[in-house]
C-alpha cells in the first residue's frame, strides 16, 4: 500500500528587494531568478491518534534556485524546471500541473522588471506507526476472534515514573527522538529506555502510556 502524499503550492512574482536580490557581477549579465521552496511536514497516527511534525525552515536541499537570462521567457526553462521539481522529489502528476501555473504565472513577463518567480511547495506524507510485538499480534488475533474490541496496551505507571530521566549530554552523538523523528538537543531532558534507546521525556511517556513496547526494538515494559 502506497503511503499517502499531498501537495499544495503556490507561484509568485515577488520584487526583488536588497536581501533576496543576487550580487551585481559587471562581468555577468543581469538575470531573472526563480526560487523553488519545498517544505516537508510528516503526519503520522498511532492506535487512530494523529500526530503532527511541526514544519521546518527548508534544509538547503530544499531550496534550489535557476537564474535566466534577462529577455529570456521562463517558459522557454520547462525543463529545466521539471529536472529541478524531479530532484525534489515531486511526483510527476503534481510536477506537471505547477509547470502548468508557473508558464501560466511567466506568460509575457518582463524578466527585466526587477522581479523574481517565487515556487513554494508543501509536502505533506500521511503514514501509520505501530510497534507491537509478537506476542502483541497474537492477543490481538485472539480477541478478534472472540469478538473482543482491541485496546492498546500500556506500560504500568510504577516502571514509566521508575525511568531515570537525564540530561542529554552535549558532547554524546547526535540522536533523533523516534517518537516526534525530532533531534534530542543538548541540554534537554531525556529518557534512556532499559534497553538503552533514548527518547523525549514528554514523548515517550505520552508513548509508554499508550503502548508498553519501545518504539524502536519493541522492549517490553511491565504491563497489567
Amino acid at each position: 500500500m502506497e503511503t499517502p502524499v499531498h501537495y499544495h503550492f503556490l507561484v509568485r512574482l515577488k520584487p526583488k528587494t536588497n536581501k533576496n536580490s543576487q550580487p551585481v557581477n559587471i562581468d555577468q549579465p543581469p538575470t531573472f531568478p526563480v526560487n523553488f521552496l519545498l517544505y516537508k511536514r510528516q503526519v503520522y497516527s498511532l492506535h487512530g491518534e494523529e500526530f503532527f511534525a511541526t514544519d521546518r525552515r527548508p534544509e538547503s536541499r530544499s531550496l534550489k534556485t535557476i537564474h535566466i537570462p534577462v529577455g529570456d521567457s521562463p517558459c522557454h526553462h520547462i525543463d529545466d524546471f521539471k529536472e529541478i521539481l524531479t530532484d525534489m522529489g515531486i511526483l510527476e502528476t503534481k510536477r506537471s500541473e505547477i509547470l502548468l501555473e508557473i508558464a501560466t504565472k511567466a506568460h509575457g513577463i518582463d524578466t527585466s522588471g526587477g522581479l523574481f518567480l517565487l515556487v513554494i511547495i508543501r509536502k505533506t506524507v500521511y503514514g501509520s506507526i505501530r510497534f507491537l510485538s509478537e506476542e502483541d499480534d497474537i492477543a490481538r488475533a485472539q480477541r478478534e476472534s472472540m469478538g473482543v474490541e482491541a485496546r492498546p496496551i500500556p506500560a504500568t505507571k510504577s516502571s514509566i515514573d521508575a525511568l531515570e530521566r537525564v540530561v542529554f549530554d552535549v558532547s554524546a552523538s547526535a540522536s533523533d527522538c523516534a517518537v516526534c523523528l525530532e533531534e534530542i538537543s543538548a541540554g534537554s531532558e531525556a529518557i534512556p529506555m532499559p534497553c538503552s534507546h533514548i527518547y523525549h521525556s514528554d514523548c515517550i511517556v505520552k508513548w509508554l502510556q499508550t503502548s508498553h513496547s519501545c518504539p524502536l526494538c519493541r522492549y517490553n515494559m511491565p504491563f497489567e
